[in-house]
């Protein structure tokens, strides 16, 4: 799973993501370069001409939904199936906040940028420390700038074995 989250646990407003932050939108696209990812709907759409060389598995209730160079799914588990039927070596959850909940007991590793500022949203990201133990597998810390106005710290986590 991929996410940027305020200390508030905060990820949106319900219409689309609270911050500009270049350093974050370089991470989150670098670390999903030729991936498969698993998203909801409504942020497949609020993302459109963003994919390059992303694969978008789009989890939707609809159907007749139509993904051009990517795939449609009814459940986070026949998401997993598609990208493993075409051979990705990983899934990367991509949310909304109702796609992260749903995949979280599945999750093995967590990759999260924090912003160092409580943010206003009504959209959080689920509370993952609740889900199960995870493991620091690193972390970076970077001052806020003239281009990103808050510090963030990105992290990848990993689920502790049960």
């Amino acid at each position: 799973m991929i996410a940027a989250m305020a200390k508030n646990r905060v990820i949106g407003t319900g219409s689309g993501i609270p911050w500009d932050l270049p350093r974050d939108a370089y991470h989150f696209r670098t670390y999903t370069a030729g991936k498969f990812m698993l998203l909801g709907r409504k942020t497949f759409e609020e993302m459109e001409g963003w994919f390059t060389t992303q694969i978008p598995i789009v989890l939707t209730g609809k159907s007749d939904y139509k993904v051009e160079n990517g795939h449609v799914a009814d459940s986070v588990e026949s998401g997993r199936d598609i990208a493993k039927e075409q051979g990705a070596p990983e899934l990367v959850v991509s949310g909304g906040a109702s796609v992260y909940e749903a995949a979280l007991p599945l999750a093995d590793q967590l990759v999260l940028t924090f912003v160092e500022e409580e943010i206003p949203g009504e959209v959080q990201f689920p509370d993952y420390e609740a889900e199960a133990d995870w493991e620091t597998l690193s972390e970076l810390r970077l001052e806020a700038d003239d281009e990103n106005p808050y510090a963030m710290t990105f992290v990848i986590l990993e689920r502790c074995a049960q």
